[in-house]
């Protein structure tokens, strides 16, 4: 017996409102509700949510989950079409957010390229056409 999937990602931002316009606008996620004061979320595919919580706010104890919450940037990789890597690219730019690396996985069983770049909070936010964890 096993987890079948992660169900829910947690990062953590001070400003829910930069976050939902970053992962909302720019990134294009379904967001399905506007941000609370805890959380901003976000709908990545059927089974996967994105969960964008204020530290401060989540880290306080006596709330109805375990507290909890991390300083400091975080990381999350999203995965992109192949085809669609250089349309990313132009996307960014238009949105004025700034690529901090590329990288090319060529020696994975399942190689592929990943846009590197920052949320508003400062979180490491990879974009990866490939599954380079397989095999």
């Amino acid at each position: 017996m096993k987890p079948s999937g992660i169900l829910e990602t947690i990062i953590y931002a001070n400003d829910l409102e930069q976050a939902a316009w970053f992962y909302h606008e720019v990134l294009g996620l379904e967001m399905p509700r506007e941000p609370s004061e805890l959380a901003a979320f976000f709908r990545i595919n059927e089974h996967q949510v994105l969960l964008v919580f204020d530290p401060t706010v989540s880290d306080q104890p006596g709330r109805a989950a375990p507290s909890h919450g991390a300083r400091g940037p975080g990381h999350i990789a999203l995965r992109i079409e192949p085809e669609h890597y250089d349309a990313w690219k132009r996307r960014l730019s238009g949105f004025g957010v700034a690529i901090e690396q590329e990288i090319e996985w060529p020696n994975h069983t399942d190689p592929g390229r990943s846009i590197y770049l920052r949320d508003p909070t400062g979180n490491s936010v990879e974009l990866i056409t490939a599954d380079i964890w397989r095999g």
